[in-house]
């Protein structure tokens, strides 16, 4: 049997490279792709420690997604919004689905996202720059890891998905550990200019409000990071209300 390592290295040797391509590669990622099968140079600091927090919990749940659509899993989109490097559609790429599609407000990732498609094979994936909230897109499932505490309004932002995603929606969430009041909702939040906070409790009510039913919940903590702001870790799996 032919390993993930040995899978990247003939791939690596079949793709034409560009010189921009290889500095793209050689570039720290978001996301180490080894658990995919492509060897990527990762961030230092938190972003090993908190992808090992997030990666288990969002396999699970995304499988689960796509185990509850109505349609078979080839002829099934994904949408990854706040995509990075698109780690998670890529994965779910790899999974069967039909065809996935990223969505980021960084060209540079969203490069990578492209890279990392490319040399895996994945011929099913469309990553492009742009705002979450502009997205028209009509998939039967998509997922919205680690961009609700970033933008001001993330309720909005449900009830926008609430219209796009017809079968099941994953959401990962950083939240404060310290405030468990229903209505703890803060933006910017606490120590930054922008994005926000909130407890476990307003997410879930926020959820409800815009149109889901949370069908499983879990909670870690993201050791990466050393504020409570920014420590706690919801994952949802939500189906329409």
């Amino acid at each position: 049997m032919v390993g993930p390592a040995a899978r990247w290295a003939q791939r690596r040797r079949r793709a034409t490279l560009s010189d921009d391509e290889r500095a793209l590669l050689a570039d720290p990622w978001y996301h180490d792709f080894r658990p995919l099968g492509l060897a990527t140079p990762q961030r230092p600091g938190i972003f090993a420690p908190n992808q090992a927090a997030k990666q288990g919990l969002l396999f699970e749940l995304l499988d689960r997604a796509i185990a509850l659509a109505e349609a078979p899993r080839r002829s099934l989109t994904v949408l990854e919004l706040f995509c990075a490097d698109g780690f998670y559609s890529l994965r779910a790429a790899q999974q069967g689905v039909g065809g996935v599609v990223g969505v980021d407000t960084d060209a540079s990732e969203v490069a990578k996202a492209r890279l990392a498609a490319k040399l895996l094979g994945l011929h099913n994936a469309e990553f492009r720059v742009g705002d979450v909230f502009e997205t028209t897109d009509r998939v039967p499932i998509a997922i919205c890891a680690g961009g609700l505490y970033h933008v001001a309004d993330p309720e909005r932002l449900l009830r926008q998905l609430r219209g796009q995603v017809t079968d099941a929606l994953v959401v990962q969430s950083v939240y404060h550990l310290g405030r468990t009041e229903p209505a703890y909702f803060e933006t910017p939040a606490p120590g930054w200019t922008w994005g926000c906070r909130f407890s476990v409790a307003w997410l879930l009510a926020a959820t409800g409000r815009a149109g889901w039913r949370v069908r499983e919940e879990r909670r870690n903590q993201l050791t990466g990071n050393d504020r409570p702001e920014d420590r706690g870790s919801v994952y949802l799996l939500c189906t329409p209300a």
